[in-house]
């Protein structure tokens, strides 16, 4: 609804059957609002801006939860396998204790045998005690480690510590993105200018011509009608040849009229439509005439605009940064990566011993990761050479595009000179045209002059208001070329 108030209130405004004028300034302003393509061109630098988002989350730590439930098919068990215990040296102080009882009662003492013969006794008894202990058998043991159902939650995150760089070439990446976003939406106004402009003018030059040439088969048409008015008279100036020769020419020229019309009626349409406006709208300039223009400026000083502010230059230059950072991604496959990371683990399971005891339910882990790249298969060595070439084709696309805007900018610049001096000499022609119409008519008047020389004069002052007019057009045209390709006004040309 805002693009079609805007477009009433600035062109197309009806009133009682008129139309409200425009200007160029005003059609530009109101293309710049409602044309499909800076839609497009607005669009794409969001996409931008949105991918160079993604890239600095890389710089953040990630956190995540998971949950995960299962049900086995069994309760998860150990197997203890029989095995057969012996006491061995264990049983050693109990086989002690039951020797020097048996000595003490068969009263056999230190003191009464003497030291070394009851040591000699203790050490045989207690051997004795030893054989009689016999080994534990003990059977196959089914342990039950935990439930079938369990619920396993994980808060778990991470954070790079460092990447070797690639995180860094990967925002800068995104940054001349961003760059080239805009330059291409910078690129698209331009190209919404010169078109609004042309067929401004388009609309301005194809009214003129229509009005010359409606002139002009008024003029033929009253020449018509006094060689016709003579030749009734018994007038031996006019011959019948050419009485038949001028209505030839005023039947061709209405034939002319039709047809400037039907390109005034296109030129209408197609500069609405590059307006954002609808099919049907009416929009009438205001200028009765193309302007004219008086070309100069210093060409070198354009070409070097061009080449620094041209957006098609500025892609290419945010291109050739992208593309170092690129190198610079690729050379990171070399080297470590460091990642610091944590978890907070809870368990809950239907059974509540085992491994899902209370102590074994909740846990954190927290530590660091380092990746250090070994072998990769020489897949690192040829991205980095890809990326390294890919720099060098744009910086060869680089000098190419500058000697094209160089080129092109040139071609502008001359031909809006000679647009230039046309429109002027052709404006010289045009007054003498005039005049010279002026006088046959007034001869022809007095019948001192033949009707195919004021035939003559009428059709040359046609042709060459004309080329007039479309000289001038031709001259607005190159100047809103050259401004799109130096990418901003002309004010030192105008």
């Amino acid at each position: 609804m805002a693009r079609f108030r805007v477009g009433l209130g600035l062109l197309v405004s009806v009133v009682a059957g008129a139309v409200t004028p425009s200007t160029l300034d005003q059609c530009i302003e109101q293309a710049l609002k409602a044309n499909r393509s800076r839609a497009v061109a607005e669009a794409t630098q969001r996409v931008a801006e949105a991918q160079l988002q993604e890239a600095l989350s890389a710089r953040w730590p990630e956190a995540g939860l998971e949950l995960t439930g299962t049900r086995r098919d069994q309760n998860p068990d150990f197997i203890f396998p029989s095995s057969t215990l012996s006491l061995g040296a264990a049983a050693t102080p109990i086989a002690e204790a039951v020797a020097a009882t048996q000595l003490s009662k068969a009263g056999i003492t230190p003191g009464t045998a003497g030291l070394t013969a009851y040591n000699t006794q203790l050490a045989a008894a207690t051997q004795a005690a030893m054989a009689q202990f016999p080994a534990i058998a003990t059977p196959v043991t089914d342990i039950q480690l935990a439930g079938r159902d369990t619920l396993v939650s994980s808060l778990t995150a991470h954070m790079p510590l460092y990447t070797g760089g690639r995180v860094s070439a990967l925002v800068r990446q995104a940054r001349a993105g961003v760059a080239v976003a805009k330059a291409q939406a910078r690129a698209t106004d331009l190209q919404i200018v010169q078109d609004v402009r042309r067929y401004y003018y388009g609309c301005v030059l194809t009214r003129r011509l229509r009005a010359i040439g409606q002139d002009g088969l008024d003029r033929l048409q009253f020449i018509l009608d006094v060689a016709e008015r003579l030749t009734q008279g018994g007038s031996g100036k006019v011959k019948r040849t050419d009485l038949l020769r001028t209505r030839m020419l005023v039947a061709s020229l209405k034939s002319l009229v039709v047809l400037l019309r039907s390109n005034q009626e296109l030129a209408t349409t197609a500069l609405a439509n590059a307006m954002g406006l609808p099919w049907d709208a009416t929009v009438l300039p205001a200028e009765e005439e193309v302007p004219e223009l008086d070309p100069g400026g210093d060409l070198p000083a354009l070409v070097g605009q061009a080449q620094s502010l041209n957006p098609m230059a500025l892609q290419v230059g945010y291109g050739l940064a992208a593309a170092e950072a690129g190198v610079d991604k690729a050379r990171a496959g070399h080297l470590p990566v460091v990642v610091l990371f944590g978890s907070l683990d809870r368990i809950d399971n239907s059974y509540h011993a085992g491994l899902t005891s209370e102590q074994n339910r909740n846990s954190w882990t927290f530590g660091i990761r380092v990746q250090v790249p070994l072998f990769s298969g020489f897949r690192v060595e040829n991205e980095i050479r890809e990326a390294v070439a890919r720099k060098d084709q744009l910086g060869q696309q680089q000098l190419i595009l500058d000697e094209a805007l160089g080129a092109q900018v040139k071609q502008a610049f001359l031909e809006l000179a000679r647009a230039g001096q046309q429109s002027r000499a052709t404006a010289e022609a045009l007054a003498a045209a005039r005049d010279n119409r002026e006088q046959h008519e007034r001869a022809y008047l007095e019948e001192q002059v033949e009707t195919k020389d004021v035939v003559e004069a009428q059709l040359t002052e046609l042709f060459i208001a004309g080329q007039h007019q479309q000289a001038r057009y031709e001259a607005q045209c190159f100047q809103g070329q050259l401004q799109a390709l130096i990418g901003e006004s002309l004010s030192t040309t105008r």
